[in-house]
Parts: C-alpha cells; structure tokens; sequence
C-alpha cells in the first residue's frame, strides 16, 4: 500500500534545519536593513547574533542528517521515503557552508598582514 510508507525522520530533520536556516538568513537581511533607534540596537544585535549562531547550528545538521537520510532510505529498499526532503537539505547545508567559507576565504585575503 502507498499510504502506508513512511517519511524518514532523518530526511524531515534535514528538511526542516534547512528551511530554519533559509528563514533565518532572511530575518538577518530584513533587520540589517531596517533603520534602529538607539534603544532598540541591542535588542536587534542580539537576536541577529543568536540567529547567526542558529544558522551555524542548523546548517550541519541539515547535511549530515541528510546524507545519513539517504543511506538509510537506501538501505530500507523502498520502506520509508523522503530522498526529495534529504535532498533539498543537503544542498542547503552544503551551500551555506560552502558560501560562508567562500567568504572567508576571500576577506582573509584582503586583509594586510
């Protein structure tokens, strides 16, 4: 029966850190642009700072958990579903990591020694 295959844990945990991470980066680029009052500054540097930190989190665990997904999938031969979900977690994991390094690397270049 086709309703009865179940949807990986692994792949909705991946899923799911990179949706939060996707959300996050667009919560730090809406406050970076929106203009604060001098009593509000710590309150938005804070909650920047914790979503970068979330970011930092989320995004390995969308991969690692993503590729773990599909080992599993794999080896339940059709049991469980979810490759899509693992997927889409992956390449955001992988991107955001990659994309991050990229920018280090390049401002690490620029910087005299």
């Amino acid at each position: 029966m086709e309703g009865s295959v179940k949807i990986n844990r692994m792949a909705m945990i991946s899923f799911v850190s990179g949706v939060i991470v996707i959300a996050l980066l667009g919560f730090g680029l809406y406050w970076q642009s929106f203009p604060a009052s001098p009593t509000s500054a710590n309150t938005i540097r804070t909650l920047l700072d914790l979503s970068v930190s979330v970011q930092y989190l989320c995004a390995p665990v969308a991969l690692l958990t993503g590729i773990l997904a599909l080992k599993l999938i794999q080896r339940k031969d059709g049991a469980e579903r979810g490759k899509i979900l693992a997927w889409v977690g992956i390449v955001i994991g992988a991107g955001y990591i990659l994309f991050g390094a990229l920018v280090f690397i390049i401002f690490s270049a620029q910087i005299p020694s």
